[in-house]
Parts: structure tokens; C-alpha cells; sequence
């Protein structure tokens, strides 16, 4: 062969095996500072003694069956002069909101049967007493002229306004022919429910 064909190919192998030999020196280098670096021991984690466990099936914390239903908000509280519709804006729940007066005995009545109505609902229904001699504007507003009146809304919608005390039975009656959009919900309050002050 040509002499410098040669050359030419023995310069190539030797680069090469330069090249793979420094690789592989680094390389040692780089494991041998890695086995320099301290490294905790690894340990398996203790096994807990079965006889501390206490599997039975009775102590064993009960599965709720169903979901938390508590509200968020008070079921009654009074209207202590916030803006009117973040107390009647909120969803998830029906308001009553009822206007009442402190030497109207009818409005105790009627706070006293919508208190009730609340707390049988579980939740699903608020009650906020605004009292009409206190806050003479927001009663203007709603253009309340007799105590109590009661003022249904649901998801922030005004559905019915309501004067006179009534029940708790038959607010509830009520309530649920207005939600369930039953026909004869359409009809006035004195028409579904009955007359003012039935036996409270």
C-alpha cells in the first residue's frame, strides 16, 4: 500500500483509541468521586408488631352514608344593615325574608314558625329577620305596608311575597308546591295557604 494511506489510517485508529481511552478515564474519574460522596445507609422500615394493631371490625371508624349537608350560612339571623342583595343574591338555599316589627305580636309569631320551618328543612332554607321600624328605607324599598311580611326567594329570584303569619306546616306545604312548579303554586298566597295566624 501507499505509505501515506497508511499513515493516514494508523493516525485515524490511533485517534480513535485516544478518544475512547480518555472517555473511559473520565469516566472511572466520575465514579470514583461519586463512591467520595458520603450516602446515608439505607435501612428497611420497622415492621409494626401485629399484635398492637387493632383490626376488628368494631373499631373500625364508621362511613358516614350520607354527604355533609350542614349550611354554610345561619339558618336565622337578623339584617343588621348590609347590602341587601348579598343577603338575598346567595344560591343554594331558599330565603325568607321577613319583615317584621317588635310591637307586632303576629311577627313573633311568625319568626317563631319560620325558625321552625328552618331547622326542618335541614339546611335548605334560610330565614332573615329585618325589622321594618329599624330599617324604614329597605321597607319603603320593598314596599312593605303591614308586618310581617315575608318575602320567598330561591337561587336570588323573588318568588312570592307574603303578608300575615302563618305555620310552619303550611309554610312548608307551600314552599314545596312553589319549588316543585306545581300549577297551583301559581295561585295567591291566600288561595294555598290558610288564612293569616292559623293556630299559632
Amino acid at each position: 500500500m501507499i505509505p501515506h494511506v497508511i499513515n493516514r489510517r494508523r493516525k485515524f485508529i490511533l485517534g480513535l483509541l485516544c478518544f475512547f481511552l480518555v472517555g473511559c478515564n473520565d469516566a472511572d474519574e466520575e465514579q470514583d468521586a461519586a463512591q467520595d460522596i458520603p450516602t446515608s445507609i439505607a435501612r428497611p422500615a420497622p415492621q409494626p408488631n401485629p399484635e398492637s394493631l387493632d383490626v376488628r371490625p368494631n373499631s373500625l371508624v364508621p362511613v358516614p352514608t350520607e354527604l355533609n349537608t350542614s349550611p354554610r350560612y345561619e339558618l336565622y339571623s337578623t339584617y343588621s344593615g348590609q347590602d341587601i342583595r348579598q343577603v338575598t343574591g346567595v344560591s343554594g338555599r331558599t330565603l325568607w325574608l321577613c319583615f317584621t316589627a317588635p310591637w307586632c305580636p303576629h311577627s313573633a309569631d311568625m319568626i317563631h314558625e319560620l325558625k321552625q320551618l328552618a331547622q326542618e328543612e335541614k339546611g335548605h332554607v334560610q330565614v332573615v329577620d329585618v325589622n321594618a321600624d329599624s330599617y324604614p328605607a329597605l321597607a319603603e324599598q320593598f314596599h312593605i305596608t303591614k308586618v310581617p311580611t315575608t318575602i320567598l326567594y330561591t337561587e336570588g329570584v323573588k318568588l312570592r311575597t307574603i303578608e300575615g303569619a302563618y305555620n310552619a306546616a303550611s309554610l312548608r306545604r307551600y314552599l314545596h308546591r312553589i319549588l316543585s312548579r306545581d300549577d297551583d303554586a301559581q295561585d295567591s298566597p291566600a288561595d294555598t295557604l290558610p288564612g293569616p295566624n292559623p293556630q299559632l
